[in-house]
């Protein structure tokens, strides 16, 4: 059994809340658009860690700052959820190359390049807006790179699907998949297996030192907008002036010239701005 939390919200603050959840919910969440309201829903094991009465006690706490927010607590069993997930997970395709698809799903190829995900509790399996535009903007970006061995940096990896894109797309790169949370580290580790690219990313939960001595070629950041302005001096630690590249997203398209701003005064230059519904994309290059 699980414990299921919904957060039911109306669409005019949806983005709000979702910007908090960037911050206190690493592991992921839920997400289902209806036509006044958004859903979040969260799902927890009925042997409560720390870490997850912590998150509990965060989401009510959200959930008391919006009067029209709505709370649901139930009990679900296994199999249930996963038949939720298999309903909310199809096939995706991303980009020109890219494939996107759960482990129960056989998937039409058609020449593109499968990414294996299962939908577990760590963010990122590609439905999501900023997800597509970081993977659709490697798909162009490693077009042709192909027989380079580029260094990757993929920080706060999540379910592990941007590092796994990279290592697919270009199989003599090497990738740093970096997450604080455990949950994350494990999923990536299971995904980067189920695609056989195990023997290209390297797992941690911090930079290693030795690493930042090699810089990186290639930096990714799918997080919330207050964490890419605390990364910011760690990524330009890590950067080759003039040749390494950062892809960022998980920030809402508002506030897009904002963090460009942030990264400019380190030196940065932008090399393209996107968006998509909300959110939006920034390309810098050191």
């Amino acid at each position: 059994m699980y414990l299921v939390f919904t957060l039911t919200v109306s669409k005019e603050v949806a983005h709000l809340v979702e910007e908090e959840l960037y911050s206190i919910a690493s592991s992921g969440w839920e997400y289902e658009e209806r036509d006044f309201e958004v859903i979040f829903r969260f799902y927890f094991p009925l042997n409560l860690e720390k870490k997850d009465s912590a998150l509990l006690e965060h989401l009510h706490l959200l959930s008391q700052k919006y009067d029209t927010a709505k709370v649901e607590l139930s009990l679900q069993p296994k199999e249930r959820w996963e038949e939720i997930w298999k309903y909310n997970f199809p096939p995706l395709k991303v980009g020109k190359r890219l494939l996107v698809l759960p482990p129960w799903e056989e998937g039409e190829e058609g020449g593109r390049v499968k990414v294996i995900i299962y939908p577990g509790q760590a963010f990122g399996t590609g439905h999501h807006a900023t997800t597509q535009l970081m993977l659709e903007n490697l798909d162009e970006f490693l077009e042709g790179k192909e027989t380079k061995p580029l260094r990757v940096l993929d920080m706060g990896c999540g379910s592990g699907i941007l590092a796994i894109a990279v290592a697919k797309l270009c199989p003599m790169a090497g990738i740093l998949a970096v997450d604080i949370d455990e949950i994350a580290l494990s999923a990536t580790y299971e995904n980067a297996e189920r695609n056989n690219v195990l023997s290209q990313v390297k797992i941690a939960k911090e930079v290693p030192e030795e690493e930042k001595d090699k810089k990186f070629d290639l930096i990714l950041a799918n997080i919330g907008s207050k964490e890419l302005k605390a990364l910011s001096s760690l990524f330009k630690e890590l950067t080759k002036p003039g040749e390494t590249y950062l892809m960022l997203s998980g920030f809402f398209k508002e506030d897009t010239e904002e963090i460009f701003r942030h990264y400019s005064k380190l030196g940065f230059k932008k090399v393209k701005s996107q968006s998509l519904r909300e959110w939006g994309f920034l390309m810098l290059r050191s």
